[in-house]
């Protein structure tokens, strides 16, 4: 049997991912997104329950790992990234060729 291969540990999410997740994209509008990408978003980010809207200040980590970001180490906006290479786009091009 081979061994299991990609996302197998688990990821730590220091929130309650049933709520609604959102964060503020560079035009202004607040997007929906999975708690995945919201644990790596450098833009502000807000959790919405039935009853309040409270922003996010919590941890900021690479995406897909536990590994916890500072401010002073965030190169650029948006998704954080292992060596700010989305593995989103490689599984992609990997499967179906070059999109």
């Amino acid at each position: 049997m081979g061994e299991k291969k990609g996302n197998t540990g688990t990821l730590d999410y220091p929130f309650n991912t049933a709520n609604e997740l959102e964060v503020q994209i560079p035009s202004g509008t607040w997007c929906r997104v999975t708690p995945r990408e919201f644990r790596s978003h450098s833009w502000p980010r807000r959790i919405v329950s039935l009853s309040e809207v409270i922003p996010y200040e919590g941890p900021i980590y690479l995406y897909g790992t536990n590994k916890i970001l500072k401010k002073e180490d965030i190169t650029k906006p948006g998704l954080c990234f292992v060596d700010n290479i989305d593995p989103r786009k490689i599984k992609d091009e990997r499967t179906y060729g070059r999109l």
